[in-house]
């Protein structure tokens, strides 16, 4: 067998679980939380947003016993995501809700789009002041689903507000393989409702932008804990520059 990746542990069945997030190995193998938690966060059986992408990879030094707070870091992924005809394979996230497919930064006072603030093709699926905290299952994760050449790669933001613990911000970022140039931002759980964020994409600091709010209340269903399924997706094709909204 092909070693776990880091952070996993191998089960009894051969199987890779993350005893951090995973509800049916919380803490050690076998553990399986009761029916009366919603998730496994740092292997406790908890309340607080459970972490929905199969094995998933937290970005690096994100959380655990250390709390992060506008941090930018640059990924690898297996294979190339697009956005208004840019394609990369080493796009940059934020602890700040967006991703960067060229340069990117750290900031985190939210604004209209286009922004200067990011300079190339940018999907900012909820641009706030977020940060993730120490002892807790918080982090950006990200993963692949599906099989070639039809893959998705999912990063999966699961934060508080900076200064609000208790306040969830729990949303995805979605790119796929055999659809260049498309973007879909699912959301779960939003404690504020969409009144301190920016949501959208752009192609450069001037250039061509889809806004879908920006500090606009009740622009995204608050959600809870235990929500699933998405309450919101927006998809956005940034090569006819068009965006479709469906909820939940």
């Amino acid at each position: 067998l092909l070693p776990c990746s880091t952070g996993y542990t191998r089960t009894p069945s051969g199987s890779c679980v993350n005893l951090l997030i995973d509800f049916n190995n919380c803490g050690s193998v076998g553990y399986v939380c009761a029916s009366s938690f919603t998730s496994c966060s740092n292997g406790v059986c908890s309340n607080a947003p459970a972490v929905l992408l199969p094995g998933a990879v937290a970005v690096s030094n994100w959380g655990g016993s250390l709390s992060v707070d506008d941090v930018v870091y640059t990924l690898s992924v297996p294979f190339n995501i697009s956005m208004y005809g840019f394609s990369t394979t080493t796009p940059t996230v934020t602890t700040n809700g967006v991703v960067c497919l060229s340069s990117c930064s750290n900031a985190y006072t939210n604004g209209n789009l286009p922004t200067s603030s990011f300079s190339g093709p940018t999907a900012l699926g909820y641009w706030d002041d977020l940060m993730i905290y120490a002892s807790t299952s918080q982090s950006v994760y990200y993963g692949t689903t599906g099989t070639a050449p039809n893959r998705s790669l999912v990063f999966e933001f699961y934060e508080s507000h900076y200064g609000q613990s208790t306040q969830y911000y729990h949303f995805q970022i979605v790119f796929y393989e055999n659809i260049p140039d498309v973007v879909d931002f699912l959301y779960f759980q939003i404690s504020d409702g969409g009144s301190s964020a920016t949501i959208g994409v752009q192609s450069s600091g001037s250039g061509s932008s889809i806004t879908y709010a920006v500090n606009q209340a009740n622009s995204v269903p608050v959600g809870t804990s235990a929500t699933n399924s998405p309450t919101l997706i927006l998809s956005f094709d940034t090569n006819t520059s068009t965006m479709t909204q469906t909820t939940g």
